[in-house]
């Protein structure tokens, strides 16, 4: 059964080199607010985390989470969208700096 898995195994991963290798390009982004008058950024839109950091999808969870608390705890939208970002923006600046520093470590 081994032998069967690690001939797949050598064979996948050599119809996987072709002549040129594949690169892809990392780039940071952070928005400068993660709202405007009527619409709030979460996840990726607001701070492009590097993939390496794994945080995607917590980021997304949270900003979500935190602008359902905002929204349903408050009757202004202009408002409730200030106390979101204000709750948000550090949480993404630290992420966003973190993957930076993992990234720069590694080299």
């Amino acid at each position: 059964m081994m032998a069967r898995f690690d001939s797949y195994q050598g064979e996948a991963f050599r119809s996987g080199i072709g002549a040129s290798p594949s690169i892809q390009g990392i780039f940071d982004y952070e928005a400068p607010r993660m709202i405007g008058r009527l619409i709030a950024l979460i996840g990726d839109p607001a701070y492009v985390a590097r993939p390496h950091i794994a945080m995607g999808v917590s980021k997304a969870a949270g900003d979500v989470m935190a602008l359902v608390n905002c929204l349903s705890g408050e009757g202004d939208m202009f408002t409730a969208l200030r106390g979101y970002e204000a709750d948000r923006i550090g949480t993404g600046r630290e992420i966003a700096a973190y993957g930076r520093q993992l990234g720069g470590s590694a080299l």
